[in-house]
């Protein structure tokens, strides 16, 4: 067996994996130039990711190893609870990290990209000494003097080669692997067949993964169309995927000491039952992401038609007249442009105001853009103010107050404040510029704009004051001249108005479909593989997410489907028929019982095992006396 390989790989890998965070903290550093920023980006990916597959593939083999023939059971448990303690991770990663990159600032910027990169360095650091702590405990057999994968392939190519050659005409054979003999022993071509059957039962389960990793996409795209406002917390965009480990901390213990037991007895429970349910459950998530979609559109701003614009008009002139295009002359409707948004071709447009019978000239010519116009009505004539704006929600949830004014004065200030006197933004008074109210974890939608000279006032104490809801997603246009109102406020972009705890049922149903496939996947990879092929297979389970991952590149992110919700109903429909097809595979499917059975070791390997012990105790007693 290759424990003690595999042991030597987890550590080497753990060591490179904390040198990877170590690189992308550093790349993370503002003060250094871009060029060594990118070097150190890439390389800390390229290293982290060479570390990952080290670890992944031999981990939960060599930790499943540790366990005796007569602790089965316990072992079936352990992998649970591995996916727990994962889970466990996951969930303290994405609570956390947002917290570190977004709410901390360091080298002068309002975020901290090298604290969120080393704590969890840090961590990995501390799990590698928690892991060389047990060295001397663990289970010990001496390395494989071969390698397996080149094994694995060997016996493929020799069997297609005799094929090819017309072998399988002149001695047929039950299964074309048998072809590899007798250049390769039987217990090898046995062990590569079942390593094929269990890939065949795995290529369905790339769909699975191609469902399950959209959770940190084109869900939380979905989320950031949500209110995450509860009362007085906010749940950011990234943060509510956390429900998903913590269903898993939740329904792991559940489904292992309560669901499992009692239906094992009305009915056998098999590891492919298992997953064919969870897929089932993954297609029906996405059906009800669908549903939601449908909801949020409904709130969504789209953008204006290919070759028009949306117009914003405010300010404090009445009456505009004779609107037209410049060029052509044309007039628009009666003339009349109203209050309010309307869409338009784009163009340069000239109309009049009704004083001294004055044209104005506005060039909104630059194609799918939001324009605000500020008519205002002086003592000396019509000023018209002119800005463009994004036509879409934001994307971290912050309310967007944009400001517009008959006269900029740059030693005027515009300031955001909460309820405690906490300035959360500022922006000079300036058309165009705008303050963000960004939703706090705790924090009241309820903030008041102030506004003053920046000489005599610094906040709460400028003399001009508003009110603001500070609804998540909403764009605002405040108009300031001479005094203002609440009603000087124009609104832009609608806010989320569907709340985030909607998404509740979705992640819930989700998270079932992983316990039931993706941990009993796990399960399934150790046993049916043969003892030499453990990590093998459990590398091959790891390339479904590799290849599910790719499915998403190729469906998401080229928008093969331009349209959110149908895109989930797409995805709900293609898990459906995949999982009809796994279900197929698994009634074929015949279950290797006795591949857990130890390997049989020989004098020498015996010696071997001896040996290494004694090395081993030899150097700890060493250690000890030192």
């Amino acid at each position: 067996m290759q424990q003690r390989k595999s042991k030597n790989v987890i550590l080497y890998g753990s060591t490179i994996y904390v040198v990877g965070h170590v690189l992308l903290s550093l790349g993370a550093v503002p003060f250094l130039s871009y060029p060594i920023r990118s070097s150190l980006d890439f390389s800390g990916l390229f290293v982290i990711a060479f570390a990952t597959g080290c670890i992944k593939p031999c981990v939960s083999a060599f930790a499943a190893d540790q366990f005796t023939e007569d602790q089965k059971d316990l072992r079936s448990q352990f992998f649970s609870f591995f996916y727990f303690a994962i889970n466990g991770g996951s969930l303290f990663a994405i609570i956390i990290t947002p917290i570190l990159r977004g709410r901390v600032q360091c080298f002068g910027n309002q975020h901290c990209f090298p604290l969120a990169f080393g704590v969890p360095g840090v961590l990995m650091l501390l799990a590698l000494v928690l892991f060389l702590l047990g060295w001397s405990q663990y289970r010990k057999y001496p390395p494989s003097k071969e390698n397996v994968g080149s094994k694995v392939i060997a016996v493929i190519y020799t069997s297609l080669r005799k094929m090819v050659g017309g072998a399988s005409r002149d001695k047929p054979v039950t299964h074309w692997l048998d072809h590899a003999a007798p250049e390769h022993s039987q217990k090898m071509i046995d062990s590569v067949r079942g390593l094929l059957n269990v890939a065949v039962i795995f290529c369905p389960l790339i769909f699975f993964w191609a469902l399950f990793d959209q959770q940190g996409s084109t869900w939380v795209l979905q989320a950031r169309r949500l209110d995450g406002r509860v009362g007085h917390f906010s749940i950011l965009p990234e943060q509510i995927h956390a429900i998903n480990p913590i269903c898993v901390l939740i329904l792991v213990p559940i489904f292992e000491g309560w669901v499992y037991p009692a239906l094992r007895k009305v009915t056998k429970v098999t590891p492919l039952r298992k997953m064919a349910v969870g897929g089932l459950l993954t297609a029906f998530s996405f059906a009800i992401a669908g549903v939601l979609q449908l909801k949020v559109n409904e709130t969504m701003e789209f953008p204006p038609t290919l070759g028009r614009i949306y117009l914003q008009r405010v300010g404090n002139e009445s009456l505009i007249t004779d609107f037209r295009f410049k060029n052509s002359g044309e007039l628009i409707g009666d003339g009349m442009l109203p209050k309010g948004r309307t869409e338009l071709d784009a163009g340069i447009y000239t109309f009049n105001t009704g004083i001294k019978n004055e044209s104005q000239e506005i060039d909104i010519s630059i194609q799918n853009k939001g324009y605000v116009m500020a008519v205002f009505r002086l003592d000396q004539g019509v000023k018209v103010v002119k800005f463009d704006y994004k036509v879409e929600k934001t994307d971290n949830g912050a309310t967007r107050v944009f400001v517009v004014s008959a006269k900029d004065d740059e030693n005027t200030l515009v300031y955001a404040i909460n309820k405690k006197g906490k300035i959360l933004s500022s922006c000079e008074l300036k058309s165009g510029s705008y303050v963000d109210v960004i939703p706090g974890i705790i924090s009241d939608p309820n903030v008041r704009l102030y506004w003053g000279p920046k000489s005599s006032c610094s906040g709460a104490d400028c003399p001009n004051t508003v009110a603001l809801n500070a609804q998540m997603g909403a764009v605002h246009v405040l108009h300031i001249h001479p005094s203002t109102t609440e009603d000087d406020f124009n609104l832009l972009v609608r806010p989320n108005s569907v709340s985030i705890l909607w998404s509740l049922p979705q992640y819930i149903i989700i998270t079932l479909g992983e316990v039931l496939l993706s941990v009993t996947g796990l399960e399934f990879a150790y046993s049916q593989a043969a003892p030499n092929m453990k990590s093998v297979l459990t590398a091959m389970w790891l390339l479904t997410v590799f290849a599910g991952n790719l499915i998403d590149m190729m469906i998401s992110g080229t928008r093969l489907i331009p349209h959110p919700a149908l895109e989930f109903f797409f995805y709900s429909i293609l898990m459906v028929i995949v999982m009809g097809v796994f279900i197929l595979l698994a009634m074929q499917y015949t279950y290797i019982e006795d591949n857990d059975e130890e390997i049989t070791i020989t004098e020498s390997e015996k010696k071997d095992v001896i040996a290494l012990t004694e090395i081993e105790s030899g150097t700890a007693t060493s250690d000890k006396k030192e």
